[in-house]
């Protein structure tokens, strides 16, 4: 009984299915089929260096260079205080010497 109740579910769903005569046109037809490709040289293998994985050392060693010339992290609060904090922030940042 339990195997014959999913058959029973998508007999009664087939009967509402739109007709599949007609859908595909002509030219489709008539195209050639699309030239397949090997997935191997798509991917990138895991044990190739990210690029994601330098600048997070890049922005990590920046982030440090700041915290030593006492420029503090964004702490939290209501909206108001984070965009009076961001905006201070935005001007400390602006005034400091680059690298």
């Amino acid at each position: 009984m339990i195997r014959i109740l999913p058959c029973f579910f998508l007999l009664a769903c087939g009967a509402e299915l739109p007709p599949t005569e007609g859908t595909v046109s002509a030219a489709a037809l008539s195209a050639p089929a699309p030239q397949l490709v090997p997935l191997d040289d798509l991917l990138v293998p895991a044990s190739q260096p990210v690029r994601a994985a330098d600048a997070g050392a890049t922005l990590q060693r920046r982030g440090a260079g700041l915290a030593a010339r006492g420029i503090a992290p964004p702490t939290g609060g209501d909206l108001a205080a984070r965009g009076a904090a961001l905006r201070a922030r935005a001007e400390t940042l602006r005034a400091a010497p680059l690298d």
